[in-house]
């Protein structure tokens, strides 16, 4: 069933009048009946992709149906590490629904400027819409990592809203901005954003900030999968390994890999485009684990052309270094020769003097130290 209702809707000449609630403005504790049809639950359409009338079919509501379809009385565990950083099977989908319940409306109202700008009621609100899908080891404890990790989610999704919806280079005052207007928000909830936005104070604020990310040294290349859960990842992976050691399982590595990693699927191949799949480059499915093999091989000969590339300038070095010693040795003897021959000369210029002069000549004296030199 399709939902041709429009925000829009909902406006007289004088202003909005009311806003209708789907599923997506509710608690989730509103939500424990099944849902109609898949299509209410998990309503998701591309962009630009053409129905059968003809008409261009958008994306429309992502709804999170493995929460929403729980029966009633069951609920998501979710995991933390040390650091209070959601982890384990569940930590992807519990994410998720903290994005989803951060974005909703009727949990957290959108005519804030910032997080800290929400009540205590409003922030109890949301912990009692997670709590009501959620479970934890100690509630009251976690509390503040959810709140943090709800307040990071707040900031994407505002960022996000400001760069498709206000940053849009093709908008160059501020009446386009209004008029580009988010189809899920009324327009008094835009114009405050917007004036928001547009204020001086935030656009400096903003500047700094920017400026600041530019110089981020490591930046997140892993998706949507945390550190925390990298890290994890990795931990099982060595466990699993060292109890194979131990003899306690017979896994090899690609069972392993996928046991903690899951099973391979089919992907496109990065810098091929979107045209060429995995399968069709290599004419079969690579697993996992021969493509790792096939990256430490690479990564293997390119770290032996660079130490060989290494030696070969160091030798180098070493060999105009012993070059310039042998040089500096020779220019030094060379040196101390002419000192010697000079002293040798003036000796023997002072003797013709004071032979002229009527002395001595002691050609001895001369003859010896030629000799000696």
């Amino acid at each position: 069933m399709e939902d041709d209702t429009d925000t829009e809707a909902y406006y007289d000449q004088e202003g909005p009048i009311g806003q209708g609630v789907g599923l997506e403005d509710a608690c989730p504790h509103d939500l424990d009946i099944e849902p109609v049809n898949e299509r209410e639950v998990m309503n998701i359409e591309e962009e630009g992709e053409l129905n059968n009338s003809g008409t261009t079919r958008k994306r429309g509501t992502v709804y999170c149906r493995k929460l929403t379809m729980l029966p009633p009385g069951e609920k998501l565990n979710v995991e933390f590490d040390e650091d209070g950083n959601a982890i384990g099977p569940h930590a992807s989908l519990f994410s998720f629904f903290l994005g989803q319940q951060v974005r909703n409306k009727s949990v957290c109202p959108v005519q804030v400027k910032g997080w800290d700008e929400y009540t205590s009621e409003t922030l109890d609100h949301l912990w009692a819409c997670v709590k009501e899908k959620c479970s934890f080891d100690d509630p009251e404890y976690r509390r503040e990592s959810v709140m943090k990790h709800a307040q990071r989610l707040f900031r994407d999704a505002r960022s996000k809203l400001k760069r498709k919806y206000f940053n849009d280079t093709r908008l160059k005052t501020k009446e386009e901005r209004l008029k580009n207007k988010p189809s899920e928000m009324t327009k008094i909830e835009w114009k405050f954003l917007v004036d928001h936005w547009s204020d001086e104070k935030f656009k400096e604020k903003s500047k700094k900030a920017s400026e600041s990310r530019a110089h981020q040294k490591m930046p997140h290349y892993n998706g949507t999968k945390s550190f925390a859960r990298l890290r994890q990842e990795i931990d099982e992976i060595k466990k699993l390994k060292e109890q194979r050691d131990q003899g306690l399982n017979d896994k090899t590595d690609e069972q392993i890999f996928q046991d903690v990693l899951g099973k391979d699927t089919h992907g496109y191949l990065r810098a091929y485009g979107p045209g060429k799949s995995i399968t069709q480059h290599f004419k079969v499915k690579p697993s996992r684990l021969d493509l790792s093999q096939e990256l430490i091989e690479v990564k293997k000969k390119a770290d032996q052309l660079i130490e060989e590339a290494r030696k070969d300038a160091e030798n180098a070095r070493m060999e105009a270094e012993k070059a310039k010693k042998e040089a500096e040795a020779i220019r030094n003897d060379v040196d101390k020769k002419i000192e010697q021959n000079n002293a040798i000369w003036e000796k023997k210029f002072h003797q013709l003097m004071n032979f002229i002069k009527g002395g001595t000549y002691s050609n001895d004296d001369v003859s010896g130290n030629e000799s000696s030199s």
